[in-house]
């Protein structure tokens, strides 16, 4: 059995681990000279105690005992045979000075000016450096395919460059020039990397679709920008039915005065069902971008099964460009998930339409009309139109479980009570809750 065998034989019992993560952990127990106990495991490591104690169960013929570990005889002869990478389980500030001096040749030889209708600001060598190898610490550049939506940082030569197993780079890419400095580039060197022209306002080209694991993408600093380049990057990544999931790694500058703004990035990420695996602020240093600081964070994004594109489609994305800012008429919404609520509650409609009434009376939710809707398998819901919108409530006998739907057009008094008034009216302390903005 070669070490990929093995690795990948593990692999499928734990599937929200990386190859380069099982490979690390019994690089760490093979090294360690004494048993360990979980918690030093664990402080070594710096997986969730879950996590790993789910792995250490899934290999019981390789390790000794789960609170005093070990390798066993079995397990240090099957992997003696293996060369084991350490894994950097810490992400750290990256130097690779050889790196550093080839890029900085390929920048001198093949001069490029960034365009300000592109919102094109160069990062340092440094940074260009840093963005490539942090994919590799991520164990993301072993026989994967990664797409860079934009690369006037030249990452992609970065890449093709530094991890020869890459099986391929696919730049997509708006400014000619860099079209032009790349494939030259690639030819000079023989890197084989691929270029497309490609404007993010349209939508991903059909033999592109769900080609890639990986996507790098440094979009213009708006809004509109963010949202766009989000939902192209998804766009390009294979899809996974668990969470084992495909990366985009998302670079964006906000100056610290605009928290506002990074708001918006997180409810963007959020929107798409993409899991915030790390977010290391400040992690790019840029030459000429002085309003964000000429810095910028990098949010390292792991889809999910939920994670799907939008065909998201808006003209004015760059920061030149008037974005006109519209004012949408005032809502309140707020989601409410209540579990554990008394059967005979919920199965009965008097004192549910009692209990929603004693919660509108406490909130000043003035109800103008009432329908309610019963179904086939004993669920019901119940529609109340507000003075200033409406309530919707509908029920799971079976589950003892509740949804609530508040819609108001005014803000909701007494809003800071409105779980404790839940849980009095409806019994149950087992809710969960989502205000919609």
């Amino acid at each position: 059995m070669t070490k990929q065998e093995f690795l990948q034989k593990i692999n499928l019992k734990n599937l929200d681990l990386k190859l380069c993560e099982i490979e690390g952990i019994f690089y760490t127990l093979k090294k360690t000279k004494k048993p360990l106990q979980l918690s030093e495991l664990i402080t070594k490591i710096g997986l969730p105690k879950t996590t790993l104690a789910n792995f250490l169960k899934s290999i019981p013929n390789l390790i000794s005992n789960i609170n005093n570990i070990e390798l066993t005889k079995e397990g240090r002869e099957l992997i003696e045979p293996f060369t084991l990478d350490k894994h950097s389980w810490a992400v750290l500030s990256i130097i690779n000075k050889k790196a550093i001096k080839q890029l900085n040749e390929i920048r001198e030889k093949y001069e490029l000016q960034p365009k300000r209708e592109y919102d094109q600001f160069f990062a340092t060598i440094k940074t260009s450096i840093q963005k490539a190898e942090i994919v590799a610490r991520k164990g993301l550049t072993k026989r994967t395919s990664i797409a860079l939506i934009g690369d006037d940082d030249l990452v992609s030569v970065v890449l093709a460059l530094n991890f020869k197993d890459i099986l391929k780079i696919t730049v997509l890419e708006i400014d000619e020039k860099i079209i032009e400095a790349i494939n030259k580039i690639s030819k000079d060197y023989n890197l084989n990397i691929e270029t497309i022209k490609y404007d993010a306002r349209n939508e991903i080209p059909n033999f592109l679709l769900q080609r890639f694991d990986v996507v790098l993408t440094d979009p213009p600093y708006t809004t509109n920008g963010i949202e766009i380049f989000l939902d192209r990057s998804i766009s390009l990544l294979k899809p996974h039915k668990d969470f084992s999931g495909s990366y985009i790694f998302l670079n964006f500058g906000n100056s610290f005065k605009s928290p506002e703004k990074t708001l918006k990035i997180q409810e963007a990420i959020s929107r798409y069902n993409l899991f915030i695996e790390d977010a290391l602020y400040k992690f790019n240093r840029y030459n000429g971008a002085e309003s964000v600081g000429n810095t910028s964070s990098l949010y390292i994004l792991k889809t999910t099964p939920n994670t799907k594109a939008k065909n998201y489609k808006v003209k004015k994305i760059y920061t030149y460009e008037v974005i006109e800012e519209k004012n949408f008429p005032y809502v309140e919404q707020y989601s409410f998930k209540l579990l554990e609520v008394p059967s005979e509650l919920l199965r009965s409609k008097n004192r549910l339409d009692q209990e929603v009434r004693k919660f509108c009376k406490e909130h000043s939710l003035k109800i103008e009309d009432f329908k309610l809707t019963t179904f086939k398998n004993g669920g019901e819901t119940f529609t109340y139109i507000l003075k200033n919108s409406n309530l919707i409530i509908h029920t799971w006998p079976e589950f003892r479980a509740l949804h609530i739907d508040l819609i108001t057009c005014s803000p909701v008094q007494n809003s800071n009570r409105l779980l404790d008034t839940l849980s009095k009216c409806f019994n149950t302390e087992y809710i969960d809750f989502k205000r919609v903005e």
